[in-house]
Formats: C-alpha cells, sequence, structure tokens
C-alpha cells in the first residue's frame, strides 16, 4: 500500500506545484526550431509539433486531471449519498421518485451523459466537473439507499429516536460514520470514472480548450500521426502519466476494501 499512496502523493505534489505556477509554467512556449525533438537534456520527454516542453505539458495535465477528478468526484458523492438517505431513510413516494429518476439516469451510459452535457454546456474546466459529476451519481446511490434503508431498521437507531434524538443527529451520529468506509472506496471509483472522462472528452474535442490537458496531448499525436513518425514521446507520456494516477487510485481502494472485509471477519 505504501507505494501506491507514495505515488498519489506524488501525484498531489506535482498538481499542486503546478497550481502554485512553482512547475510547468513553460509548457505554453512555443521554441523555433525546437519542433518534434527527441528526448534530451534541455527536454526530458521531447518536444511536440509547436515547439512546446512535453514534460510540462503532463505536469499541467496533472494538475487539471486531480482538480477535475476530485471535484467531479465530490459532486457526484454528494448527489449520490444526499440522494440515497432522503430515498433509503424516507422511503415511499421519495424513494419511488429518486429511484426513477436513477434510472432514468442510467438508461444513457454515463461517458455519453458526460459527453452530452460538456457539449451542450460548453468546453471548459467546471463544464467538465458538473457534466461528469451530474452522470455518475446513480453507483453511490444505490449502495446508500441499500445501507440507509439497513440501518435505519437497528436498534440502536430505535432507541436514539426514542429517547428524542432528531433526523439530523441520527444521521451525523449513526448512519454517515457506517457509510464512511463505502463513502471512501466510492469517491476513489469515482475519481478514476472522472479522470478517464475528462482525457476522453478532451481526445473528442468538448473538454479543456487553451489548457493543458492529457487527453488534448493523445488528440495532438494522433492528429500528426506521431507514432507514424517515430515519434513516441508524447503519447507515451501522457497514457503512461494517467495510467499511473488510475492505477495508484484503484490499488488504494482495494486495499480498503480488504481491510474493512477483515474488520467484518473479525467482528463476525
Amino acid at each position: 500500500m505504501r507505494r501506491w499512496f507514495l505515488l498519489l502523493a506524488g501525484y498531489s505534489i506535482i498538481a499542486v506545484a503546478c497550481q502554485l505556477g512553482w512547475l510547468g509554467n513553460q509548457w505554453a512556449n512555443q521554441i523555433d526550431q525546437w519542433e518534434n525533438l527527441a528526448p534530451n537534456k534541455n527536454a526530458w520527454l521531447g518536444t511536440d509539433h509547436l515547439g512546446r516542453d512535453v514534460l510540462a505539458s503532463i505536469f499541467q495535465g496533472c494538475r487539471m486531471a486531480m482538480g477535475i477528478g476530485g471535484i467531479a468526484a465530490f459532486i457526484s458523492l454528494c448527489l449520490g449519498t444526499s440522494a440515497g438517505l432522503a430515498a433509503g431513510w424516507y422511503g415511499r413516494r421519495t424513494d419511488q421518485v429518486l429511484v426513477w429518476l436513477a434510472g432514468a439516469t442510467t438508461a444513457i451510459p454515463g461517458l455519453l451523459l458526460a459527453l452530452t452535457l460538456a457539449f451542450a454546456l460548453g468546453a471548459g474546466f467546471w463544464t467538465l466537473c458538473l457534466a461528469i459529476g451530474f452522470s455518475s451519481w446513480v453507483g453511490v446511490f444505490r449502495l446508500v439507499r441499500i445501507e440507509v434503508r439497513r440501518i435505519r431498521w437497528e436498534g440502536y437507531v430505535g432507541a436514539a429516536h426514542a429517547w428524542g434524538a432528531t433526523w439530523s443527529h441520527l444521521w451525523c451520529k449513526h448512519i454517515l460514520p457506517q457509510l464512511a468506509p463505502l463513502l471512501k472506496v466510492q469517491f476513489g471509483l469515482l475519481f478514476i470514472f472522472a479522470v478517464k472522462a475528462e482525457v476522453i472528452l478532451s481526445f473528442l474535442g468538448v473538454g479543456l480548450v487553451g489548457q493543458p490537458s492529457w487527453g488534448q496531448m493523445i488528440a495532438d499525436a494522433w492528429a500528426w500521426n506521431d507514432l507514424g513518425a517515430g515519434r513516441w514521446w508524447r503519447l507515451t507520456g501522457a497514457t503512461c502519466a494517467m495510467a499511473g494516477l488510475v492505477l495508484a487510485v484503484q490499488q488504494l481502494c482495494e486495499v480498503t476494501v480488504q481491510r474493512k472485509r477483515t474488520a467484518s471477519l473479525r467482528k463476525a
């Protein structure tokens, strides 16, 4: 687990450094006669067709991926958790309406829905966050709804309610703490989906415009036939950067699930 945590910490440090302007500022600099240079001592991962430093673009793409992944996952988690709490706790008509809304949302594949929303709202950072967040909340909703319906009838919840505990107190003190491990894993999975969706949407031209993105780098490599011309560094760099981030978060989610399972078996 430690190596995956350190890898994710490295991505986070790079993203913060880029946001503060300490790293990758030269990503947009176009240097004459530096077009399509192979990796060298001046540009460790070479340059692109405009003479821009590929490594600097990858660093800035990390900033965008971490930002969009975190914000979109947070939006999706809040939507799914709120709807799941309401449906599982109140039931009846509230449950029916929210279940219908979830079914209507899943009628369209998540990536296609995100593509439609991004196209309708226009390209941009916050547009991507909202589009991805609104298209990926259903899985969290279903899991939270099931857990809340189970916890609601536990004896200690009924006892606390009988002693005059308010609904907000029950949610904050008894239900959300039990949902915390589940929500932690779901946040990681939503983060992975958001990173992949951002790359795909940027590759298709409805993502980030005028900003560095791994998806845009892959699209440019495809458009300029980098692999056909033997220029492997731009496509390889962007792909490996994305794969490393996704793999680190995925492995940390699996470790969290295993620890939760072990703790449940010990209690049993």
